[in-house]
C-alpha cells in the first residue's frame, strides 16, 4: 500500500502542470495561505488531514501544507481530493453531506500553488479547529454522548495468512419502547483501522424489522440520518451482529469494534421513517438478473454490469452508497419512469434519468450520500432502478495491481465485487400523492426566490416536472386534486 501510494504521488506532481485555465494573479491579488487557504482546509480538508487522522499527512500549518502544494494543486484540479466521488455534471447534486470543494474554492487553491503559495498575514489565520481524535467519537461535538454503545470484545488479528472474516454477536437488550435511530458511528483501534476492510454492524430482533443498521470501511466510520428522519429499533430483545473482514498486516495485534447509537428524543420521533440499509448485489446471481456474478475481468480489459430494481409500490430514496474493491471505477442510479400519469403533457417527455454518477470511484474512500430533504428522489410504484458498475484492469486505472492477469469476484480487495446500499421509505399511494405536492410547492417557492429549480427537478417524475414548467399559473400544488398522481385540469 505504502508502494502504491508513493506511486500515485510521484504521478500526480509529475503531471502537476497548469491545466486549470487560470492565469498568475498580482502579488497583491493572489490568495494567501493565511487569509484564503486555511479555511478552506478547515471546511473541506482537515477532518482527515490531522496529526493521527486517515489522511496521508497533516494539513493544518503553512508550513505542513507548503511542501505538498503541488499535490493539492492537481489532485483538487481533477477532483481526486476531497473523496467526493459524484460527477458534479450529472444527476441531483444537493447532499446534506457534500464536503466537495466548490469550483471558487478550487481555483482558490490553484491560484495559491500558481502564485508561489504566498503565506500572508498570520494575523488573518482562522481559530485552530480542536478535532476529535481516532478514539474519540467524531459525531459527539454534534450530538452529544452516544445513547447507547456496544463492543465486540477482543478480536485477535493474526500476522500472516489469508483475509478472515469473524462474525460475532453482542445481546440486545429489550427497549420499554421503540426508538427511532439519528446517527450510528462505528470505530476501533488505531492498528485495527489499518487492517479493517469493513465492519458492517446489523441489529437482529426476535420480532420486528431487522437488518444492517451501519457500515465502515476505508474512509467511513458513520451515518447521520437527520433530525427529520430515523430508523425504527423495535423493542426486541436480539443481537447486534459485529460481520468484520481483516486483513494481515505483518503483526499480530488485539482490535476491539465498538458502535455508537444516537436516538431522536422518545417524544419527538422523526417524520420520516428510513429503512435499514437494503444491500443490492450488482454481482450476485438471480433467475430475474444477468449472470452479474459471472465477473471475469480479462488482462488490460474492462466490464460492465448492472442490477435492476422494480418497485412494487412508490418509495423515497433517502441515501445510497457504492461498494466496489480496486478495479472499480464507476457506479451510476438511472431511474426508468414509469408512464402512470395520463399523456395530459403529450408526447416527448424524459422518461429516463440518471440521477447518480460516481464517475471517480475509489476504493479507499467509502461515501454515504445522504439526499438534502427537498432533493430526494419521490419514485412511484413501477419506477425501475437501474444499478450499474464498471470495472477496469487496465494501466488507466492506478489501483489495478496487476493488469496483466484476470480479475473474479471475490471478497479480498484484489479481487471484484460491486453492491449498492440504499435507505428507503416506502409510502402508500396517499403518502406518496401528499408528499408530491408539498414537494411541488417547495419547486415553485424555490424557483420563485432563486430564479431555478436546482437538480431537485429530477427528483419527480418527468410528467410533474413538464407541468411545473409549463408557467401556468392555475396548476399550482396545492390547487390539485389527489389521487395516485391523477390531477383535475383546471
Amino acid at each position: 500500500m505504502k508502494k502504491l501510494l508513493n506511486k500515485l504521488i510521484a504521478t500526480a506532481v509529475l503531471f502537476s502542470v497548469s491545466q486549470y485555465g487560470l492565469q498568475a494573479a498580482e502579488p497583491d491579488q493572489a490568495p494567501t495561505f493565511s487569509n484564503e487557504v486555511a479555511r478552506i482546509l478547515q471546511e473541506k480538508c482537515q477532518r482527515c488531514h490531522q496529526p493521527g487522522g486517515i489522511g496521508p499527512m497533516p494539513l493544518e500549518t503553512y508550513e505542513q501544507v507548503r511542501i505538498w502544494a503541488p499535490l493539492i494543486r492537481e489532485n483538487v484540479r481533477r477532483r481526486i481530493m476531497p473523496p467526493w466521488h459524484l460527477d458534479p455534471t450529472i444527476g441531483i447534486q444537493e447532499y446534506k453531506n457534500d464536503f466537495s470543494l466548490s469550483d471558487e474554492q478550487i481555483a482558490t487553491l490553484v491560484a495559491w500553488a500558481d502564485n508561489g503559495t504566498p503565506e500572508g498575514d498570520r494575523a488573518d489565520l482562522p481559530d485552530p479547529v480542536d478535532w476529535p481524535n481516532w478514539l474519540e467519537w467524531e459525531l459527539e461535538p454534534e450530538l452529544g454522548a452516544p445513547d447507547m454503545v456496544f463492543g465486540s470484545g477482543p478480536i485477535t488479528v493474526r500476522a500472516e495468512g489469508g483475509d478472515f472474516w469473524p462474525s460475532i454477536d453482542v445481546e440486545w437488550p429489550a427497549l420499554e419502547e421503540p426508538r427511532y435511530l439519528k446517527a450510528a458511528e462505528i470505530r476501533n483501534t488505531i492498528q485495527g483501522r489499518a487492517a479493517l476492510h469493513h465492519n458492517n454492524v446489523r441489529l437482529n430482533l426476535e420480532e420486528g424489522p431487522s437488518g444492517r443498521v451501519v457500515g465502515a470501511g476505508a474512509g467511513k466510520r458513520w451515518d447521520y440520518f437527520g433530525e427529520d428522519t430515523g430508523i425504527l429499533f423495535d423493542v426486541g430483545p436480539g443481537v447486534v451482529n459485529f460481520g468484520a473482514h481483516y486483513f494481515p498486516i505483518g503483526f499480530e495485534f488485539e482490535d476491539n469494534i465498538e458502535v455508537a447509537f444516537w436516538f431522536h428524543p422518545e417524544d419527538d420521533p422523526p417524520e420520516t421513517v428510513a429503512s435499514v440499509e437494503i444491500h443490492h448485489l450488482v454481482d450476485q446471481f438471480d433467475p430475474d438478473q444477468p449472470r452479474a456474478r459471472d465477473i471475469l475481468i480479462p488482462p488490460h480489459g474492462t466490464q460492465t454490469m448492472y442490477r435492476t430494481w422494480v418497485l412494487d409500490e412508490p418509495v423515497m430514496l433517502n441515501s445510497y452508497r457504492g461498494h466496489m474493491h480496486l478495479h472499480g471505477i464507476a457506479m451510476s442510479i438511472e431511474v426508468v419512469w414509469p408512464g402512470r400519469v395520463r399523456d395530459y403533457y403529450g408526447p416527448g417527455a424524459n422518461r429516463r434519468d440518471v440521477i447518480a454518477s460516481i464517475n471517480n470511484y475509489n476504493h479507499n474512500w467509502q461515501t454515504s450520500f445522504v439526499f438534502e430533504d427537498d432533493a430526494r428522489p419521490i419514485l412511484p410504484a413501477g419506477t425501475a432502478i437501474v444499478m450499474r458498475t464498471h470495472f477496469d484492469n487496465t494501466a488507466n486505472n492506478p489501483l489495478s495491481i496487476d493488469p496483466d492477469q484476470w480479475v473474479v469476484f471475490g471478497g479480498r480487495s484484489v479481487d471484484a465485487m460491486s453492491h449498492f446500499h440504499v435507505s428507503v421509505t416506502y409510502l402508500e399511494e396517499e403518502e406518496y400523492d401528499s408528499l408530491l405536492l408539498t414537494r411541488l410547492d417547495q419547486l415553485a417557492e424555490r424557483k420563485r426566490k432563486d430564479g431555478e429549480y436546482g437538480t431537485a427537478l429530477l427528483a419527480i417524475h418527468p410528467d410533474e416536472r413538464s407541468r411545473l414548467e409549463s408557467g401556468s399559473e392555475n396548476v399550482a400544488a396545492s390547487d390539485r386534486s389527489t389521487g395516485a398522481g391523477q390531477y383535475s385540469q383546471q
